[in-house]
């Protein structure tokens, strides 16, 4: 067996550890996606991918709620459960009233947000405590 294919071989690089920044940035480019998709369907008054979209958008907010620290709880988290649901009640009030203003309202402050992160984990001033940051 090579070294390339043996499990027990050191000269193997591990795979990295996701990085939980990492992670939001994702989601929330996620995010924005399914919100512009859903402008589309909304633009197209197409009730089943409405309601596709909202959904996968639902499934990334709820994902993004989940990964805060909610045991240690604080300010920052305070307003980060507040604007998520917000988010949620924007996403479906535009969807019931067919209000794509609404979208792209929550669309740019998702953008801002992943903005953020993203500064903060490239310019080293990532909250993670991982080795190597």
């Amino acid at each position: 067996m090579t070294p390339a294919h043996d499990p027990d071989s050191t000269s193997l690089q591990a795979e990295p550890a996701a990085i939980p920044e990492h992670i939001v940035i994702l989601l929330l480019e996620g995010a924005q996606r399914f919100t512009v998709k859903l402008e589309e369907a909304i633009g197209a008054s197409e009730p089943r991918l409405v309601g596709y979209f909202t959904q996968k958008v639902m499934v990334i907010l709820e994902e993004l709620h989940r990964r805060l620290n909610h045991e240690q709880g604080g300010e920052l988290v305070e307003n980060l459960i507040r604007l998520y649901g917000w988010w949620r009640r924007e996403i479906h009030l535009a969807g019931e009233q067919s209000d794509v203003s609404r979208l792209q309202s929550v669309r740019a402050q998702m953008g801002d947000m992943r903005q953020a992160w993203e500064f903060v984990l490239f310019r080293g001033e990532g909250m993670s405590e991982s080795p190597g940051l």
